[in-house]
């Protein structure tokens, strides 16, 4: 039985890490996009204050991403060790 919640535990661990790495992807996609979006817009002569705001939100959400899949690799690591732990025989 040990083994079988071991595997549990790794996949539920990997398809975290991938959920948090897909989000990277697609929160950098839509930031990308919407910072393109506002460069283009002050190019154009548009506000200035309100561009720049976008493209910094834009940049902080990658950010948050990134510092969720971060969080999210330690935690993983984490559990699988502490059930590795407990999951070795008693001597």
């Amino acid at each position: 039985m040990g083994n079988e919640y071991n595997n549990y535990i790794d996949q539920a661990t990997s398809i975290a890490i991938q959920d948090a790495a897909d989000n990277i992807r697609n929160v950098t996609d839509i930031s990308n996009t919407a910072s393109g979006v506002a460069l283009s817009k002050l190019l154009e002569g548009g506000d200035k204050v309100k561009c720049m705001a976008t493209i910094s939100e834009a940049n902080k959400l990658i950010k948050n991403a990134i510092q969720n899949y971060e969080k999210i690799i330690r935690l993983s690591i984490e559990c699988r060790n502490s059930n590795a732990e407990s999951s070795q025989p008693s001597k």
